[in-house]
């Protein structure tokens, strides 16, 4: 099994669905609508299904809208944050080099790095 082929987010399809209307497609470039994809992703929960036609079959037509309708939402706040991007002068910063990287081991874990099910003690 590999998950990139057998398993699959569905909000990734929905998404692309409405990035590739003309909308998006005629004023945003290659690269803008990748970051489009990511950032709406990002605010969207994944739904990890293996095939389209079984969800679908099983998915009722109103939680299909709400689905699109968030990918939709997701897609227009994403929007924004590209039409007002910071990093269109980047050319004028200064890339920072660091000759040293440190990790520190003890640090609390980010909230998407931490395990949905507590794991047991060890003895």
């Amino acid at each position: 099994m590999q998950i990139s082929v057998d398993v699959h987010n569905y909000m990734e399809t929905l998404v692309g669905q409405v990035l590739a209307q003309p909308e998006y497609t005629e004023h945003f470039d290659n690269d803008q609508l990748a970051d489009l994809a990511c950032l709406s992703l990002n605010q969207l929960r994944p739904v990890y299904i293996r095939h389209d036609i079984d969800f679908l079959a099983t998915l009722s037509e109103d939680r299909l809208v709400i689905l699109k309708n968030y990918a939709h939402v997701a897609v227009e706040a994403a929007k924004t944050m590209i039409v007002d991007d910071r990093r269109k002068l980047r050319q004028d910063d200064l890339p920072v080099i660091s000759s040293q990287y440190r990790f520190d081991e003890d640090a609390e874990l980010e909230w998407f790095e931490k395990p949905l099910l507590p794991t047991k003690s060890r003895n």
